[in-house]
């Protein structure tokens, strides 16, 4: 235990000078937690026991501040941990620190790098959580995702990102942005990795071994709108990857999208902002000079949605939830890129999160994998998306992709 917290804390001090990944950080606050976890019996040691996991700064922690990325809250003391943290903590882990969000796990970055090129993004909103793990700083870490907060900084990184199905881990002290479409997110290297992390979360243990699929996926892929705006080279990296499941004995099918799922996106813009408007009006009303000009134009945005138009939004989200099958047809799975492309240069923001929004509106449980690089040298990732619920099967199909793409040259 002490020897891996060792090596983190050596990462840490060699590289985040840099990388700027944390937000707060206590090493006598971790040797506490190694002390009183070495005095666990044997039984009651957990599936965590010893590893360390970074925190998204947005979780309520009793014995670190919690800033929400926000300078609003720079002192803030919550006085419980959120549910997430609490299920850690019960499971063994070692709480090593809270990792840098964006202003209220919205658009404007923090100061974190992309570990991979400092020059560049790690991506938003969970951008201290995704570079740490990334860098070697820590093996797991806890993020959020609201729209893409989860996958693409991820993708940007080069490592594993698990967004599971909507509400199948509990937002308990999480500070909240958009509640109906708020899911919390997790980061590791591997899948086995984000298997383990999203099943002590969940209080599921049958997430976190997935077993690989008896036989090989049927998978799909569904073009929607937003693929004219991808870029040449994360288009070939999924269609690649799509060619290569094929030749291991997966059924893959090309088609557009649906009709009735056209334009999903842009409802999870509306609901998010009329949603943002609802969660943050204390700091709207209280602290809007203090707020980001981005910020300010969502609240402003969501204020002035009418509750016909979000009702409406919400019902055809409804509605298409409940037609999820003409959306997937036979396939098991969904492949799409995870992103536009590379992470974009650090000044230009946080990334486009137009890949995820409309399977982050429907609550699907989706993935990114490595796969490939781009134009600069960058990770580009591929995204894999399954019918709600359905969580288990994805992480199976997700190590077998793994598996795939790691054995073959």
């Amino acid at each position: 235990m002490k020897e891996i917290i060792a090596r983190c804390r050596e990462r840490i001090e060699a590289r985040d000078s840099e990388v700027l990944a944390w937000k707060a950080l206590d090493w006598d606050f971790v040797d506490r937690q190694i002390d009183k976890l070495a005095m666990r019996p044997m039984e009651e040691r957990g599936p965590l026991f010893g590893l360390p996991v970074g925190i998204k700064d947005i979780f309520d922690t009793a014995d670190l501040p919690t800033g929400y990325g926000s300078a609003i809250y720079e002192r803030h003391q919550p006085s419980a941990d959120a549910a997430a943290v609490a299920r850690l903590r019960a499971a063994g882990a070692i709480i090593l620190g809270k990792t840098v969000s964006t202003e209220f796990a919205y658009w404007k970055a923090g100061p974190t790098r992309n570990p991979l090129d400092l020059g560049r993004t790690p991506g938003g909103s969970s951008s201290g959580s995704a570079a740490s793990v990334a860098d070697g700083m820590v093996p797991l870490a806890i993020g959020s995702q609201t729209a893409a907060s989860t996958i693409r900084p991820a993708s940007y990184c080069g490592i594993v990102g698990f967004k599971p199905t909507q509400g199948l881990i509990s937002l308990a002290g999480v500070k909240a942005l958009s509640n109906s479409l708020d899911t919390v997110g997790v980061f590791a290297k591997d899948v086995a990795g984000v298997a383990l992390l999203s099943g002590v979360l969940a209080g599921r243990p049958s997430l976190m071994a997935p077993a690989e699929p008896g036989s090989p996926p049927r998978l799909a892929l569904r073009k929607f709108p937003e693929w004219e705006k991808v870029a040449s080279s994360a288009l070939d990296a999924v269609n690649k990857a799509a060619a290569l499941a094929a030749r291991h004995g997966a059924e893959v099918t090309t088609d557009a999208v649906p009709s009735a799922f056209a334009g999903l996106a842009e409802i999870q813009t509306s609901i998010m902002a009329c949603e943002a408007a609802r969660e943050l009006a204390h700091e709207h009303r209280c602290h809007f000079d203090a707020l980001s000009q981005p910020l300010r134009d969502l609240l402003t945005q969501g204020e002035s949605i009418s509750a016909a138009t979000y009702d409406d939004a919400c019902l055809r989200r409804d509605q298409c939830v409940v037609e999820i099958d003409s959306l997937f047809g036979d396939a098991d799975a969904l492949l799409a890129p995870s992103t536009l492309g590379e992470a974009p240069l650090f000044e230009d923001g946080t990334g486009d999160p137009v890949m995820s929004r409309a399977w982050t509106l429907l609550g699907l449980p989706s993935i990114t994998l490595p796969c490939g690089t781009g134009e600069n040298g960058l990770p580009l990732g591929l995204q894999i998306a399954m019918r709600p619920r359905h969580d288990q099967q994805l992480l199976a199909i997700a190590a077998w992709f793994e598996q795939t793409l790691a054995t073959t040259p």
